[in-house]
């Protein structure tokens, strides 16, 4: 029997936990639950990337945690707005006073569009921003070395393009039902 030496690293771990969590939030149907997973999921980010040492993205992942705090409520209030926006010059603030080249401006921009995407109050805006977001993404982790950000973020591509495609599927009916409801003569469409 072949034994191959298996080493699991503290950074594997965190990467691991990450992993799993960002394969649960992108199947989740409601807005908030998107907003909560991401946050859970960042956390675990937050720890791989530090034992990493890609200390751009650990500091955006805090902020993506900050982010999806703020943009939970269904209302949108004062303090809601002020706290998310407040995020917006951090971006830029932590990509200074961490840059490590490349890999800081793929995150960077990652995390711009992630931005967009976690104020948006439409679950489909929300997921098209997001897949924009994971192309940065996906070379920030390919450059830093993270097979675990990686996958993460294939898996999060493919089931936002997967609920992308159910959604589309339901709206295609009502849609052509509408249609053909219009297209009908007038004293037609009553009986």
């Amino acid at each position: 029997m072949l034994s191959l030496p298996l080493t699991i690293t503290a950074a594997d771990a965190f990467g691991a936990a990450a992993f799993a969590g960002s394969c649960l939030w992108p199947l989740m149907k409601k807005r908030r639950a998107l907003l909560a997973g991401q946050a859970a999921s960042n956390l675990m980010f937050i720890i791989h990337y530090v034992l990493l040492g890609a200390h751009t993205a650990a500091a955006l992942c805090l902020l993506v945690v900050m982010q999806a705090l703020a943009a939970m409520p269904e209302g949108r209030s004062r303090w809601q707005t002020a706290a998310f926006a407040a995020t917006v010059p951090g971006i830029a603030a932590i990509a200074v006073f961490t840059w490590s080249g490349l890999p800081s401006a793929l995150s960077s921009l990652g995390i711009t569009f992630s931005t967009l995407a976690r104020w948006q109050s439409d679950a489909i805006r929300m997921r098209l921003l997001l897949l924009a977001a994971g192309a940065f993404w996906i070379s920030h982790n390919a450059l830093v070395m993270s097979p675990f950000g990686i996958a993460a973020d294939l898996f999060s591509a493919a089931a936002n393009l997967l609920r992308l495609h159910g959604g589309r599927r339901k709206a295609a009916p009502a849609a052509a039902a509408a249609l053909s409801a219009d297209a009908a003569p007038k004293g037609l469409a009553a009986a």
